[in-house]
């Protein structure tokens, strides 16, 4: 049997996603399709969603109500109800799907989402439009509010009233698509505007004025939309994807870790270039957490990372090789350099020059793979070694001198260390590093694991000797690349 209480809150978060004129044009409909005047003139979302449901008997509430949101216009919901699933009948063939409106299989909702991150693009912080009191970072994918006005120019692009910041990216045609991290925030604004916005005094975030967002407030998320909507929800928002159809003029929000469509706006008029829009707010220091843009997750990236997380290896630091300024953990997980150098044999196997270590495990043959974090780290490198290496004075990482590795150095500069070494520009700032060798094949890669994106591959490498995983934290630099490398448990992407 269809799960009844699932499809009416399933129909009321559609019937709340209307604006109040939709609204009524949907009560007409059904005044005229049978279901009495008196029931609809005062009735409420949720009142309505019961009068169509004992009048249509379930299943038929679905169908009205997506005839009727065809009727009005409101295309974009009548896709999200394509998307909807109803659950089987236990006594139906495992492989049968409920038809709606004709259509073979109704997809689900994780397949609309991604279907809209396929049209991701890059967006960064515009620095120019920044109100004085907001901190980007260095890579201009976070941004803060610090209740500290900086002394910048106030030019014609600059907010100078609202804590707002603008992308630095234009669009005036196809489709776009990005994600932006809210955790930990209590108050918010995010979506798109056009270039030509106010930028100064008050700002009033609604379409008439150029704007096309929603926001948390008061504990309340809500479309700011002509009049504003509030979105029910399942759980607190963590990621907020935007996608905007700029031929279409429709602009949708999703909750990213449900793949929910949260609100669209439909019909607008854009007339112009369309940027990112963000607005944080400090609130005195509770809500001092950033807004993030993040990096949208490839489906192919995804299935290939996995398919490489299933040769995980078990891997651990070697004391014996460790420099002497270097500090392991107990478990031979973690390193650091530490300021004291300690009194230890200067053994040939000892790095006594850089600040190495290698890994107790030596690979000659097959499918290795291990993960590395290196979160809050200014400056590392990782990646595998030959047995041979030369371990005293100082050491250059290259293929010829037997190593195969990958760097960051300065904060935000990633290279691998190829001959010559290639710059890499990673999408984001790589946390944890996964390092897959392929023996036989000559194949060393390096992944950021969080976005599941291949950083780089040294290809056709003729290994004659053993291989272990080679790690370098670097000096502690005062304080700013104190945080340890740390090997960690590979857990499969999900």
């Amino acid at each position: 049997m269809t799960d009844m209480a699932e499809l009416s809150q399933e129909l009321l978060k559609i019937l709340q996603c209307l604006e109040q004129r939709y609204f009524d044009q949907f009560k007409w409909y059904l005044k005229e399709d049978g279901i009495l005047p008196v029931d609809l003139e005062l009735a409420e979302r949720w009142k309505t969603v019961d009068l169509m449901m004992e009048k249509y008997k379930g299943p038929g509430a679905l169908k009205i109500t997506m005839k009727i949101l065809e009727d009005i216009g409101r295309n974009d919901l009548v896709d999200r109800l394509r998307n909807y699933q109803e659950p089987k009948d236990k006594s139906e063939d495992s492989n049968a799907h409920h038809p709606v409106n004709g259509t073979c299989k109704v997809a689900t909702i994780r397949d609309e989402l991604e279907r809209v991150q396929q049209f991701a693009v890059d967006v960064t912080l515009d620095p120019d439009t920044a109100h004085p009191d907001l901190v980007l970072s260095k890579d201009g994918k976070q941004v803060y509010d610090s209740n500290v006005a900086k002394d910048l120019p106030d030019s014609s692009k600059r907010f100078n009233n609202c804590g707002s910041v603008l992308g630095k990216e234009k669009f005036s045609s196809g489709i776009f698509y990005f994600e932006v991290l809210v955790t930990d925030k209590t108050r918010w604004t995010i979506g798109v505007a056009r270039e030509s916005i106010n930028r100064k005094g008050d700002i009033f975030t609604s379409p008439r004025k150029g704007f096309w967002t929603i926001w948390l407030k008061n504990k309340v998320y809500e479309a700011l939309d002509n009049p504003s909507v509030c979105l029910p929800m399942k759980s607190r928002l963590q990621k907020v994807g935007v996608c905007v159809n700029y031929k279409d003029g429709l602009v949708s929000f999703y909750n990213v870790d449900t793949a929910d469509l949260l609100y669209s706006f439909t019909d607008c008029l854009f007339n112009g270039d369309l940027l990112p829009y963000f607005c944080t707010n400090n609130s005195k220091g509770t809500n001092s957490a950033p807004l993030i843009i993040c990096p949208v997750i490839n489906k192919k990236n995804k299935a290939e990372l996995k398919r490489v997380q299933q040769f995980a290896v078990e891997v651990t630091l070697d004391p014996d090789t460790a420099h002497p300024n270097l500090i392991l953990s107990d478990d031979s997980k973690r390193v650091h350099h530490g300021d004291v150098r300690m009194e230890l044999p200067d053994s040939p196997d000892r790095f006594n020059q850089c600040v190495s270590v290698l890994g107790k495990q030596s690979f000659s043959s097959g499918i290795v793979y291990y993960e590395v974090q290196v979160e809050g780290k200014t400056e590392w490198t990782v990646g595998v070694a030959t047995q041979s290496i030369f371990r005293k004075e100082g050491i250059t990482v290259k293929p010829e001198n037997g190593f195969w590795t990958i760097t960051l150095r300065n904060g935000d500069e990633v290279e691998a260390n190829d001959t010559p070494a290639v710059r890499l520009h990673p999408r984001a700032h790589p946390q944890k590093v996964g390092v897959f060798l392929d023996y036989d094949k000559g194949l060393v890669s390096f992944y950021s694991v969080d976005t599941a994106d291949l950083l780089y591959s040294f290809t056709g490498c003729c290994f004659a000797e053993k291989l272990l995983p080679y790690f370098c934290p670097w000096v502690n630099d005062g304080g700013s690349n104190s945080a340890p490398i740390i090997i960690t448990t590979v857990n499969q992407f999900d």
